[in-house]
């Protein structure tokens, strides 16, 4: 679970450098959705290492298919007011949490 943690957080880090790179570049809406990636890392590095701790890696799971949930919720409701930005955060959240759940489910946790 700690490589999993460490993994989360470097991909976290490099995320933000990236997004300070673009803000530099006066590419802000790129900057944003890379944000919006380096914080659904953060917040799941940080849900891993809560639980793990408690001796309770499994909990993970659960919490990561409720953020699934309550992001497509959102996003379908983004959809029906056509609130084109915030579909495209929910994608870009959707997204990286796939990437999570997935280096979740290869550490056999």
């Amino acid at each position: 679970m700690e490589e999993l943690i460490n993994a989360l957080r470097e991909r976290r880090g490099a995320l933000s450098c990236r997004a300070a790179e673009l803000r530099a570049q006066n590419k802000d809406d790129e900057a944003v959705f890379c944000t919006v990636r380096a914080n659904v890392y953060d917040i799941c590095a940080t849900v891993c290492d809560v639980w793990s701790k408690k001796g309770n890696a499994s909990k993970c799971g659960e919490i990561f298919a409720r953020f699934r949930e309550d992001w497509s919720a959102s996003l379908e409701d983004a959809k029906l007011r056509g609130d084109v930005k915030k579909v495209c955060v929910e994608e870009t959240k959707l997204e990286a949490l796939g990437d999570v759940v997935s280096r979740f489910e290869a550490a056999g946790c």
